[in-house]
Formats: structure tokens, sequence, C-alpha cells
């Protein structure tokens, strides 16, 4: 943390116009700008393993129910992003199968494709190629 003493020494000393370099050195250049927008799109392959919908979680919400055969294109801000996916919570498939969550990296303007894929022991996303 070698960029972090010379703004901890000028804090100390009272100085605050040193803070805003900082801030800027300790911007990390994989963190794009709040702003940027990219394009996140799942697709669910049309010989699922069962028919059960699965949900797509975005940062632990729910954003959309995928059944075998579909896909959706979301615009989501650039910057890094946790993805899970699981099986419907209610009926004959409630709880049966529930993913990990992954983290995801996407670029400001990039387009990542994900799909689906189950098994009779797991669920998860995989990088698929367009």
């Amino acid at each position: 943390m070698k960029t972090l003493r010379p703004a901890l020494l000028c804090l100390a000393l009272g100085s605050l116009a040193p803070l805003a370099d900082a801030e800027t050195l300790l911007e990390s250049p994989l963190q794009p700008a709040p702003d940027s927008v990219a394009e996140l799109v799942v697709s669910r392959d049309e010989n699922a393993a069962n028919a059960c919908e699965v949900g797509l979680y975005l940062q632990d919400e729910l954003v959309a129910q995928l059944s075998a055969g579909q896909a959706i294109s979301l615009t989501v801000p650039a910057g890094e992003m946790t993805l899970n996916v699981a099986q419907s919570p209610s009926g004959y498939c409630a709880g049966n199968l529930t993913g990990r969550p992954q983290s995801v990296l996407i670029q400001p303007g990039e387009r990542r494709h994900f799909r689906i894929v189950q098994n009779p022991t797991e669920l998860f996303l995989s990088p698929a190629v367009d």
C-alpha cells in the first residue's frame, strides 16, 4: 500500500488538499465509471434436464425466470456483479437445485453471454460463445 502512505501522512498533518489525489490513486482501473452500461445475455438450452423454471439472480435479486429454450438480454451497469441461478422456489421444483453465487466483471459496452448449465447435482452459469 505504498500509495496510501503519502495520503495518510498529509491527513495526519491536517492538510486535506492531497486527499483528492489519494482518492484518484485508489480508483481501480478495473472499476468502470458508474454511468457506463453493458449487456448481459443468459440463455437456457432447449434440452434442459427438466421442465422446472430457473430463476436468474443479479445482486441477490430475482430478475428473470427462464424455461427450457428461453433467453434474456439485460442492460446492466458495467463493473463487478454477482450472478446466481436457482430452480423455481414453488411447486415440484422447490429448492431442488440452487447454484453458488458467481462474480462477474463486465467492461463498459461489453456484451457477455452465459448459459445455464444443469446436471443432476448442480446448476450454474457457464460462459457461452456467441
